[in-house]
């Protein structure tokens, strides 16, 4: 039996409270094995996960930051024995090659992800796309706020609040309303 998406999910947000989880791709899973490529706000990570008994234990991991990524940075080489080693910069991570992927694939994959998201950076947004951004922001800082009682994370939220509610009287006025 493979390891429960719930329990990715759950370490995901232990491992990343701030970071909201966009896509996940599974790699390789047998047992109570997992290796998968996760999307996350600002970063690409690679993690390989088993469960035992009730906790789910990290056994490796690789973090692409986005601020750290330059377009062809990350490699996958093929190993016979060794399995599939993903690297970038000086980090890297081993995932097991029964998976029947090409390591282009995995490399492709996070190459794409990357560049969706600096692309996404860079582009102008209507106010919108503004709006909904920090929707999306005041929910997550919310449910974090459900979960821990940080002064941070209330300035954040009170930060999020007031710009969303000046945004929603500009598109008002924007729309004549």
């Amino acid at each position: 039996m493979a390891l429960e998406p719930r329990r990715i999910d759950r370490w995901l947000r232990d491992a990343y409270p701030t970071q909201q989880t966009h896509d996940r791709v599974e790699w390789h899973a047998e047992g109570t094995m997992s290796q998968c490529f996760v999307r996350l706000d600002d970063r690409v990570v690679l993690i390989h996960l088993e469960g035992e008994a009730e906790r789910t234990v990290l056994k490796g991991r690789l973090e692409i930051p986005l601020d750290l990524w330059k377009p062809g940075s990350t490699q996958a080489t093929p190993s016979p024995r060794a399995g599939i080693r993903f690297r970038h910069r000086t980090n890297e991570i081993t995932f097991s090659n029964r998976a029947g992927r090409a390591p282009e694939y995995g490399r492709n994959l996070i190459e794409r992800w990357l560049t969706e998201m600096r692309t996404a950076l860079t582009q102008p947004r209507t106010q919108t796309q503004q709006l909904s951004g920090l929707r999306a922001s005041l929910t997550r800082v919310s449910k974090q706020l459900e979960t821990a009682t940080l002064e941070p994370a209330k300035k954040e939220l009170r930060d999020i609040t007031t710009s969303l509610e000046r945004c929603e009287a500009e598109l008002g006025r924007a729309l004549g309303d």
